[in-house]
Parts: structure tokens; sequence; C-alpha cells
């Protein structure tokens, strides 16, 4: 409870009539006692109605509150979440908040009600916007209230809790898997040469300009009596694992969002290509709080799995533990599969690095998708002016000299390596994929 605006006003004149009966002892002194008496009948009049007005707004129901909102949110994509208030047609003002998660402080909340008479329902619609992944929780619908006679107001609490899943922003990986498709089919005529692996038999189709010879089916050919070719096809049903990093290094923000959120979009933009195309694809967070591993999943439908199993994780403040993970995935999966290790790596990591590479390639096609932070990629096209920007281009220069020469050890132990800035790693990472596919190395 709290007084109103009327109350105020009204003690504030009861108050201000207090000094009459001061006046009069000095100017009119048979008034004073009158005047006091008035004035003290007056306070307990005001004291009664105030009172009544209070014990009436006491014994008001609280009214019906709901809220309308989606069943999952993306990260950084603004969403509408409604309240549905059932005001009784009353002819009030009322004071509205929503007790929503605490990363989004433009809402516009809370907000002034004038209630319309003869209305028995209102919408309230407020933007929210999240910003982390994880579960958000959404409390109770808060209302304040005024009295019969506008004294006093009261809090009312309505129970609408709720808890909410936010994922990351699937748009720009779709985008991204776009612009992937767009350059394989702009690129598609320049097939690599392969020895037969990786292709399956698809059907059989009529001979079309262009068709290979050494791919007719004259046995077909003789029966239908026209020329028919064998049609093949990427092989299916392979398996791509991600095995992302979940340490310390992760939770560097760029760009609005973690490494870690970065590198999430390039795992999911590489699972959506990979079941696309038919294939299975599974995932490990090392490193983290808890390693999660998810079982391979198959299907376009697949990709809600992974959504999923990592949409609540959070880089933890751990050391990155390459060799570690790698005998965890190890003992898990013994089947040929492409293993791709995204994460931000660092010159230190060489041996730990190399030992998983080298470990992982016995059985396994592996690659390394580093992280390169969009500062370091600006650094190199810095123009010097000063000695403080001759020692940054230096001291980067020497960074980099280290960790192309990591990349070089990689690509020697049999890695393929992906080096991008997170803007650009989702669809580098995908580009590689398909590279990859359609020379038949999977």
């Amino acid at each position: 409870m709290r007084p109103g605006a009327r109350l105020i006003q009204a003690l504030l004149g009861w108050a201000a009539l207090g000094a009459l009966p001061l006046l009069a002892r000095f100017w009119a002194a048979p008034l004073a006692l009158p005047l006091l008496l008035v004035w003290a009948l007056l306070g307990g009049l005001l004291a009664v109605w105030a009172l009544d007005d209070l014990l009436r707004l006491r014994r008001r129901p609280t009214p019906a509150a709901s809220r309308r909102l989606p069943a999952a949110l993306s990260v950084g994509v603004p969403q509408t979440v409604t309240l549905t208030l059932d005001t009784g047609g009353v002819a009030e003002r009322w004071l509205v908040a929503d007790h929503h998660p605490d990363d989004d402080i433009h809402t516009g909340l809370p907000r002034a009600l004038d209630l319309v008479p003869g209305h028995r329902q209102v919408e309230i619609h407020y933007p929210y916007r999240p910003s982390r992944r994880g579960t958000v929780r959404f409390g109770p619908i808060e209302l304040w209230l005024p009295s019969p006679r506008r004294l006093w107001e009261a809090r009312r609490r309505i129970a609408a809790d709720r808890a909410v899943p936010v994922y990351p922003d699937f748009s720009p990986i779709s985008r991204a898997a776009l612009a992937v498709d767009r350059s394989r089919s702009r690129f598609g005529n320049r097939v690599q040469p392969r020895q037969g692996e990786g292709l399956e038999f698809h059907e059989l189709r009529d001979y079309q300009p262009g068709d290979s010879p050494r791919r007719i089916d004259w046995k077909a050919t003789a029966r239908r009596r026209r020329l028919i070719t064998r049609h093949y096809q990427d092989e299916q049903n392979q398996t791509v694992w991600v095995l992302l990093d979940g340490g310390r290094r992760m939770a560097l923000p760029i760009g609005g969002l973690t490494a870690f959120d970065h590198g999430l979009n390039a795992a999911l933009l590489l699972a959506w290509s990979a079941l696309r195309q038919g294939d299975r694809t599974g995932a490990l967070l090392f490193s983290g709080e808890q390693p999660r591993w998810l079982d391979p999943v198959h299907g376009q439908h697949g990709i809600q799995s992974l959504l999923r199993g990592f949409h609540d994780v959070q880089p933890a403040d751990r050391a990155s533990d390459f060799s570690q993970a790698a005998r965890q995935f190890q003992g898990r999966w013994t089947r040929r599969a492409l293993v791709v290790i995204i994460s931000r790596v660092q010159p230190e990591d060489a041996d730990d690095l190399l030992t998983a590479v080298r470990l992982l390639g016995h059985r396994h096609l592996v690659m390394v998708a580093d992280m390169e932070l969009p500062e370091q990629a600006a650094l190199r096209q810095t123009t010097v002016t000063d000695l403080d920007d001759a020692l940054r281009v230096a001291a980067d220069a020497r960074e980099h000299e280290q960790r192309r020469y990591l990349h070089l050890r990689l690509r020697h132990a049999g890695a393929h390596l992906v080096a991008a800035t997170p803007a650009n790693l989702a669809e580098r990472l995908g580009q590689a994929y398909q590279q990859l596919k359609r020379a038949g190395r999977l």
C-alpha cells in the first residue's frame, strides 16, 4: 500500500489549515480555540474517510492477468510480449509492470494505463530482446490499483512465472548456409577428380548432353533402346563430429557476442550443411564445467536437437585441454568420421593440439577451425604513424608468425585448417566441409 496523490494533497491542505489557529492567537484570540477544534475535527473526518477507503481497497479482489509470449526466443531478436488484463470495465488509471528478465531495459515498462469504462479486457504489448543464451525467467505481473476514492494505491502481483529457452539466432546461420549453397553451385562444375570413393548410386536416367560416356549403362540402354546413364550422388550417412571448446578463452567478447557464441554459430552451420547432405552430426563440448555429449542426429530436423543441447551452455573458467578431449572422443566413438575442432587457437597450444590431431588422425579426418580476432586482422592493415603503432604492429606480426607456423605444423600432422574472423568463420567452415564432401574425402 502507498498513499495516492489525492490523499497527499488532502493532508497538505489540512496541514495548511493548521496555521489558522496559530494566526488567530495574534489577531483574534477568542477564535483560536474554536478554529483549533474545527481543524482537529477535519483531521478526524479525513482519517475516517481515508481509513474507510483503505478498507475498501483491501477487500477489492485482484484482477486476472495473463502473459503471452513465444515458446522459445532467439538471442538478439526482439519479440513481442502481450499482457492481457481483466479490468472489469472500470474507469481508472492503473500502473502496469512485468517482472521480465533484466537483460533488456528498453521495454517501456512500467506503463500507466487509462482504462475505458465498458471495456473488460485490455492488452498491453511490449518488446523484449534477449541478450544471452540459456533459460530466461519471467516473474509475476504487477499492478498498482487505486482505491475507490483515489486516496490509496495497492500493489497486486499475479502469478505468471515462466521459464523460456533462448536459442542462438539461426537467421545468420541460414543466410550463411545459403551463401555456401550459392558458392557450391557457382563452382560446382569444377569437381575435383577422385577414385570413386564418396559416391553412391542414385538412379538411372536418360542420357543428357555433358554426361560422361563412361557412365552409360549399356545393358539398360539395350533394354530401353535409348541411351541410359548412371546418376551418382555424394555418399550419405557419413558422420560429422564437432568438438567445441568451452574453456575460458572462448568467453572473450567479440562484436556483442562471445567467442563461444561465434564458435557455436559456426558449429550449427556445419551441422545444418551436413544434415542437409544426408550426413549425421554429433557434438562434444570440452573444457566446460561439465563435458556435454550429443549423440549423432540425422535429417534436417536434427538441428533442433543440437540447438536444445547447447542453448544453455556458457564458457567455463578453465584452460582448454585438446588432448583430453581427443582421448574422451576416442573412447566413445570408434567409427571413422570428420572431426572438427573449433577454438581460438594460441601459439602455446602447439604441443597439446598436435597431440590431439595425431591421436584423432589415426582413425578420423580432422579439421581445425581457428578463430582470429577482428582487431588482429585490422591491425595488419594499420598505417604506422608513431612508436606505439610500431610496437603494436610488431607484436602482432610476431604472434601472427607463430600462429602461421602452428598452422603449418597442423597441416603437416594431417589436419585441414580453417582460419577466419568470427564474422566469416561459419561460412568458411561450411565451404570447407562442402569441398571435402565433393572431393570424396569423407
